[in-house]
């Protein structure tokens, strides 16, 4: 894959919900991180979890800008989830060989973050890892 096929590969790997086509295209030790991740998920599994859980609490998801560089793909989108509206950007970064190695996720503004963060947290615990996620009381 090239960065420029980055978009495509990408929106067809998040609608095939057995996780085949997402295998194929990142690395077994994919990073994801982002606004809504305390810390980053590392590796093929956890990522899948992650975004197989946002896509759980997905109503509408719609890529409105795509860009390329020689190893990176932009992907501008609209969400709306948890009775909200978000905006963000996807930064796929690709290695020598073509797949993906690093999602980046930032998703705004802040009020919405929390929220899809508490919720991923709510479903997933610390099954991705310990403290991913935001959770208010955290910060008393």
């Amino acid at each position: 894959m090239t960065a420029n096929d980055g978009a495509a590969v990408w929106r067809a790997a998040l609608a095939d919900r057995s996780g085949a086509q997402f295998g194929m295209v990142v690395t077994p030790r994919v990073r994801l991180e982002g606004s809504v991740f305390a810390t980053p998920v590392d590796g093929r599994e956890q990522v899948w979890t992650c975004l197989r859980a946002a896509g759980g609490i997905t109503d509408k998801l719609t890529f409105t800008h795509e860009s390329a560089t020689a190893d990176r793909a932009y992907l501008e989108w609209e969400l709306e989830a948890l009775g909200r509206r978000f905006d963000g950007v996807t930064v796929l970064t690709l290695n020598g060989s073509g797949l993906i190695e690093n999602i980046a996720l930032h998703h705004r503004p802040l009020g919405a973050v929390l929220a899809i963060s508490a919720e991923m947290g709510r479903r997933l615990g610390n099954s991705v890892g310990p403290d991913v996620f935001y959770r208010a009381d955290a910060l008393s």
